[in-house]
C-alpha cells in the first residue's frame, strides 16, 4: 500500500505541475487570440521562467528521475529557450543526502556480507549525493580509505512510476494541442541516459577507459575502483580529496599555478574529444578538483563517468574543422564541417547553417572566433537552431557544445580563457 500511495503522489504532483505549465501557455494564447493580437508577438520570457521554476522545486522536491530530466533539459539548449536551460542546470548541485538506515541494505545486499566485515569504519554521514545515488567515506579491513558510492534503494521503482506518468502525460499533450513540442524523443533519450546510469558497472568501465587514456599523462588523475567490491548499485573507489576547480583563493594559497589551470584543463578535454573519441560529458565544476603538480602546476581529479561517452569516427575532426573554419571565417569548410557533424536541414537549405555561424561568431567578445566556445556564443547558436528549420542536431555535438560552455564558464570564474584551439600543443 504504501508503494501505491507514493506512485499515486508522484503522478499527481507531475500531472498537476505539466497542467499548470500548459496553462501558463495556452492561457495568454486564448487571450491574444480573443482580443484579436498576434500570440507569437509576445514576450515569453516570463512565462519560461515561472514555468522552469515550477519544474525546478517539483525535480527537487520529487527527486528521483524528475531531477535527471531537469539534468538533460539543462544540456538540450538546441531544444528549449534559456530559463529553461539556466534554471533547469542547477540540478547538478547537491541534493539532500537520504538517512544512512535507508541505504545500509544496499550495500549490505550487493556486497553479500555485513559492512562491519568489509570496512573498517564506514561514516554514517554523505559527503555528496545526487539524483540517483550517494557517497560515504569508509576504510576497508587493511586501513585503505575509500568513497563509497550507493545507489538509492528504491529508485528503480522511482524511475519507472515517473517514466510512466511523463508518457502518459506527454501523450494526453500531444493529442490535445495542435501545435505541441514532441516530448517522447526527450523520454526516450533519458530513458536511455538512466538505463546506463542506473548499472554502476558502466561507470566503472568508463572511469577505467579514460585513466587508459591518460595512463602517459600526469594532468589527468582518475580514482582507482576497487573491482572486487563493485556492482550494479555500489562503487567503491580510491578516496581522493582535492580543490574544487573554481575556488581559486584555495588554489592559489596551495601554491598551485592558477594561470596554467585552464590550458591544462582544455588540453585534458582536447585529448578526449579531438583526439582519443571518450570524453567525459558532465564537467561541471562539481566534477573537477584540482590538486598540485610537479614544479607546482595543475593536475586534475575527474569525478562522476556515469555521462562519459563514445563520440563517432572522425568526430574530434569535424569539430576541429569547424573551429578552424570559424577563425578563418571559410563558408564552404563551415558546411562541410557542419555536415560532417550530422546537422541536416530542411529541403538541404546551406544557407541555415551559415546564418548559425554568423550569430555565433557575432557574439564573440572580438566580433570573430578566437578559439573558445563562449557560454554566449553558444547560447546564440541554440537560439538560432530554434528560430530555423533546423531538423536534426546532433545528440554528440550537443553534448560537445555543452561541456566547452561549461569550461569557458569555469574559465571566467577564473578570469581566464577556455581556448581550445590555443590548448593544441603541448603543455
Amino acid at each position: 500500500m504504501p508503494k501505491l500511495l507514493n506512485r499515486l503522489h508522484r503522478a499527481s504532483r507531475i500531472g498537476y505541475t505539466a497542467l499548470c505549465v500548459w496553462l501558463r501557455y495556452k492561457g495568454p494564447q486564448w487571450w491574444d487570440r480573443f482580443r484579436g493580437n498576434d500570440p507569437d508577438a509576445r514576450d515569453m520570457r516570463g512565462i519560461h521562467q515561472k514555468n522552469a521554476d515550477q519544474v525546478f522545486n517539483t525535480a527537487v522536491a520529487m527527486r528521483g528521475m524528475l531531477i535527471k530530466m531537469c539534468q538533460i533539459v539543462g544540456t538540450r539548449s538546441d531544444v528549449f529557450p534559456p530559463e529553461y536551460v539556466s534554471t533547469l542546470s542547477k540540478c547538478h548541485d547537491q541534493m539532500p543526502a537520504r538517512a544512512f538506515d535507508e541505504v545500509r541494505d544496499v550495500v549490505e545486499s550487493e556486497l553479500g556480507k555485513p559492512i562491519g566485515e568489509v570496512f573498517a569504519e564506514f561514516s554514517e554521514t554523505a559527503i555528496a549525493s545526487a539524483s540517483l545515488a550517494q557517497v560515504h567515506k569508509a576504510k576497508l579491513q587493511d586501513g585503505t580509505t575509500v568513497a563509497v558510492k550507493i545507489q538509492y534503494p528504491d529508485i528503480d521503482h522511482i524511475i519507472q512510476t515517473d517514466l510512466f506518468s511523463s508518457r502518459r502525460i506527454a501523450a494526453i499533450y500531444q493529442r490535445f494541442d495542435k501545435n505541441p513540442m514532441d516530448f517522447l524523443p526527450l523520454l526516450d533519450e533519458l530513458q536511455r541516459h538512466l538505463r546506463m546510469e542506473l548499472d554502476f558497472r558502466r561507470e566503472v568501465e568508463s572511469g577505467d577507459k579514460i585513466r587508459t587514456l591518460f595512463e602517459d599523462d600526469r594532468i589527468v588523475h582518475i580514482p582507482e575502483f576497487h573491482h572486487a567490491l563493485c556492482s550494479r548499485r555500489v562503487i567503491v573507489m580510491e578516496f581522493v580529496e582535492g580543490i574544487k576547480v573554481t575556488e581559486k583563493d584555495e588554489i592559489d594559497a596551495a601554491g598551485i599555478d592558477a594561470s596554467m589551470l585552464m590550458p591544462r584543463l582544455m588540453r585534458a578535454f582536447n585529448k578526449m574529444i579531438l583526439a582519443f573519441g571518450f570524453f567525459h560529458a558532465d564537467p561541471h565544476p562539481g566534477n573537477i578538483l584540482v590538486t598540485k603538480g610537479d614544479g607546482g602546476s595543475p593536475e586534475f581529479i575527474l569525478l562522476d563517468f556515469g555521462l562519459a561517452k563514445d563520440l563517432p569516427d572522425g568526430f574530434g575532426m569535424g569539430i576541429f574543422e569547424l573551429m578552424f573554419s570559424m577563425m578563418t571565417f571559410n563558408e564552404s569548410a563551415m558546411l562541410r564541417a557542419f555536415k560532417e557533424l550530422g546537422f541536416k536541414t530542411k529541403n538541404d537549405d546551406d544557407n541555415t547553417l551559415i546564418h548559425i555561424a554568423r550569430r555565433m561568431v557575432g557574439r564573440s567578445d572580438s566580433g570573430s572566433f578566437q578559439g573558445e566556445f563562449t557560454e554566449e556564443m553558444t547560447d546564440e547558436m541554440f537560439d538560432a537552431i530554434r528560430e530555423n528549420p533546423v531538423v536534426e542536431v546532433p545528440t554528440d555535438f550537443v553534448l560537445v557544445a555543452r561541456a566547452f560552455s561549461l569550461l569557458s564558464g569555469i574559465a571566467h570564474t577564473l578570469g581566464q580563457s577556455a581556448n581550445a584551439l590555443d590548448a593544441l600543443g603541448p603543455g
